[in-house]
């Protein structure tokens, strides 16, 4: 990596164009994942003679053994998935690779129960093995454990690969010693935080504001489709998002999986069929909008005709947004007062207009207010 391409430079550029407001913790982290690109990069050059190699081994294994990656936690929409996506971009390695967290291990599960099929004596540490056999950096973007499968394997999984001197960078909501909190015989799962917080530094990113924020501060948050102006300027705010070209997210929601594939760092676009015209209870909505700190909600349509259960699926997401104190930008066929004018949730849709006149405000969300 060159001066001018040292993250600490792409990051003051990205503040001086306005693309995000300058934060003290993201700059600890910068100069964090600077330092562990140059040790890398330094590896990589070494490595590129066969003298190199044996000063390497010994020289560069022992400076990073310590240090074998970053753990970044802290709240939604503090550009965690942002400064981690930065340093894999510019990292100048081929044998890399950057993976949502919940792909990873529905990946590492399949493999296991493949290696269990052809009666590995040890499956998960041969999965393990294999799976980072071309991979020197992984980088893991939103680790969080709820379901206990996950939990039973994951400690063995990074066991093999920090034995095998991998470099991980993993984003988290959560400090490492809240994972899996209060989940089933946590006790078996308290190895694999040992294992992260003894080889990874913790790192954590905090903020005054939502960088997201700054982007919609002022701006218009309820659009007609009837208005091509109001069209115009929801698919420019869609656009200043990179949203249609954004990385997706899976979400595990108990036995099912829900799929966003427009989505980036904490902001997502969703239609209205997409979330509410299939089946979904308060907790999958509640699930969804926890990943979520901005929501564009588009093509939504006047459900006064015939349209009961999507009504009522629509209560209970703007519930969820509302609660969870999450923005919200969408573009419907009608006002919010004419989108339901009679049906059996009519009583009930009344508090979600109400809502949806209150996120308009500039002054949502009030912090602490929830009712």
């Amino acid at each position: 990596m060159s001066n001018e391409q040292s993250l600490t430079n792409i990051y003051n550029t990205m503040v001086s164009n306005n693309e995000i407001q300058r934060n003290i913790s993201q700059q600890t982290l910068v100069s964090e994942l600077e330092k562990l690109t140059r040790k890398l990069e330094q590896k990589k050059a070494l490595n590129v003679s066969v003298a190199g190699r044996v000063f390497s081994k010994f020289r560069f294994t022992k400076a990073l053994e310590k240090n074998q990656g970053v753990y970044i936690h802290g709240g939604v929409g503090i550009g965690k998935s942002m400064l981690m996506d930065l340093f894999f971009k510019y990292l100048n390695l081929k044998e890399k690779k950057r993976i949502h967290f919940h792909e990873f291990m529905k990946g590492i599960h399949q493999l296991i129960k493949n290696a269990r099929e052809k009666n590995e004596r040890d499956p998960i540490k041969s999965v393990a093995s294999d799976y980072i056999k071309n991979i020197h950096v992984l980088c893991l973007d939103e680790m969080q454990i709820t379901d206990v499968a996950d939990a039973m394997i994951v400690g063995r999984v990074f066991e093999e690969f920090f034995k095998k001197k991998l470099i991980l960078v993993t984003t988290s909501n959560r400090h490492p010693r809240d994972l899996y909190k209060n989940g089933l015989n946590r006790k078996l799962f308290l190895p694999f935080i040992d294992i992260m917080v003894s080889n990874l530094n913790i790192e954590k990113l905090s903020a005054p504001l939502d960088y997201r924020k700054i982007k919609i501060s002022g701006k218009k948050k309820y659009f007609l489709s009837t208005s091509p102006e109001d069209t115009f300027q929801f698919n420019e705010l869609i656009s200043d998002f990179n949203l249609r070209k954004g990385s997706g997210i899976k979400i595990q929601m108990n036995s099912r999986e829900f799929v966003m594939g427009r989505f980036q760092s904490g902001v997502g676009l969703l239609t209205f069929n997409e979330i509410c015209s299939i089946p979904m209870s308060s907790s999958d909505y509640l699930e969804i909008i926890s990943h979520l700190r901005l929501l564009f909600l588009d093509d939504i349509p006047d459900l006064s005709n015939g349209g009961d259960d999507s009504a009522k699926r629509f209560i209970n997401l703007i519930d969820s947004i509302y609660d969870q104190k999450v923005e919200l930008l969408c573009r419907a066929d009608v006002v919010p007062e004419k989108l339901y004018t009679f049906g059996k949730n009519k009583f009930e849709f009344e508090r979600t207009v109400s809502r949806l006149f209150e996120m308009q405000s500039t002054n949502w969300p009030v912090k602490g207010k929830s009712s």
